[in-house]
Formats: C-alpha cells, sequence, structure tokens
C-alpha cells in the first residue's frame, strides 16, 4: 500500500468528536481542520502540494418544505513528484435556506459548510480517516475518553439554555419544558440534571412537533 495512504488513514484522538444529537447520534466527527493539516504534514502546503478547486455549484428547492439545499462539487490535487494528480470529486452540501418555527433563515455559512463537506469526502479517496470509516480504529477508547471529558465540562446551566432554546423554536413553553424534565427524571432543579439525562429532554424537544401532529 501506498505510503501516502497508511499516512493519513489514523485520526487522532483529538480530532475525534462522538456526535451527540440527531440521525448521526453516536457516529464520529472528525475535524475538518485535521485533514487539513494531514494533508500538509504528507503533500505540501496547500497550493503547492495540495490544491482543490470548486468544480459547481447547484441550488435545490425541497418542495416539500420550501427550503433550499446548495450542492458542491470540488476536485481535489496531489502532487506527486513534479505532477499533479488527476482530479479526484467529492460531493457535498448544507441548507442554503433552512426553516424553523420562527419562519425562514439564510445560512451564510452553506457554502463554506458544504466546500468543507465536499472536500471531505474527496479525501476519503485517498485514505484521509480511513481506519474510522472502515471500523478499523479504536473508537471505543476515543469515544470513553471523549465521554470523561464532555462529563467533566458539562454546564448544566447552559445545556439547559440551549434545551430551552430549541424548545421555544418547537412551541414549548418553559413551563411545558419543566413539567416533562419533572415527568422524566423526577428532578425539578437543573443543577441536578446528568449530561445522559439533558441529552434525553433534548430528544423529546426535537421529537415533540412529530408526536403531537
Amino acid at each position: 500500500m501506498d505510503s501516502r495512504y497508511i499516512a493519513v488513514k489514523t485520526v487522532p484522538q483529538s480530532a475525534l468528536k462522538v456526535i451527540d444529537f440527531g440521525k448521526l447520534k453516536g457516529k464520529y466527527d472528525i475535524s475538518p481542520q485535521w485533514r487539513w493539516e494531514i494533508l500538509t504534514e504528507t503533500y505540501g502546503m496547500c497550493g503547492i502540494g495540495w490544491k482543490f478547486e470548486v468544480v459547481s455549484t447547484q441550488q435545490v428547492p425541497v418542495e416539500e418544505t420550501k427550503e433550499t439545499m446548495l450542492y458542491v462539487l470540488v476536485n481535489l490535487y496531489i502532487k506527486d513528484g513534479d505532477e499533479w494528480s488527476e482530479p479526484i470529486p467529492g460531493y457535498g452540501g448544507d441548507f442554503l435556506i433552512y426553516k424553523d418555527k420562527n419562519g425562514f433563515h439564510g445560512n451564510d455559512e452553506a457554502f463554506k459548510m458544504a466546500v468543507t463537506d465536499a472536500l471531505g469526502t474527496a479525501a476519503k479517496m485517498i485514505g484521509v480517516g480511513a481506519d474510522v470509516y472502515r471500523g478499523l480504529q479504536d473508537t471505543k477508547i476515543n469515544a470513553a475518553a471523549e465521554k470523561e471529558k464532555k462529563e467533566k465540562e458539562f454546564n448544566p446551566q447552559n445545556a439547559y439554555a440551549i434545551v430551552l432554546q430549541t424548545a421555544g423554536e418547537h412551541g414549548i413553553s418553559s413551563e411545558q419544558l419543566n413539567q416533562q424534565l419533572t415527568k422524566m427524571f423526577g428532578v425539578g432543579v437543573i443543577d441536578n440534571i446528568t449530561r445522559n439525562q439533558m441529552s434525553k429532554l433534548y430528544d423529546w424537544v426535537k421529537g415533540y412537533e412529530v408526536d403531537n401532529k
């Protein structure tokens, strides 16, 4: 196997983050910054040892929700001696216009996030993060360390403020949220809520609209 592939396939623990919420809960998010750093370490500075170009962008309306998706195609290139590689394509996307309880919003980070997503996809083709995608990396150790770190850093007041804001976006009053908190855990004091319990409360908030349609 190419030594450059081997050099980029293992992700350090510091660049792995466990996804706590949403449909990807339990999966791992690889730091984009680590991707750029390992490409630079392996091939050289961006623009000299590796580079990319945005080939196309496409805005796609989502008729059911009236939102708009932004899709991006990029080509990644790596230097092989004095020659540039053939283009390595990668697709990515994000919401350009999204909807929540307060109406429609424009996402001024959409292009950047879509390009980052696309570059990450292209980088997979040359082995970046391959051990994680193949399930070969000992993510159990990473998950345990990440969980311990998050438990130490967990601030129930800050976390509850986020849940409360999300609840408002879903049409849930603070009184309803407090009642649900007591109903689920028998606890009425925020400082006594664990990180795991707060996560379950957040999941209830996110599913409120679906359950009450």
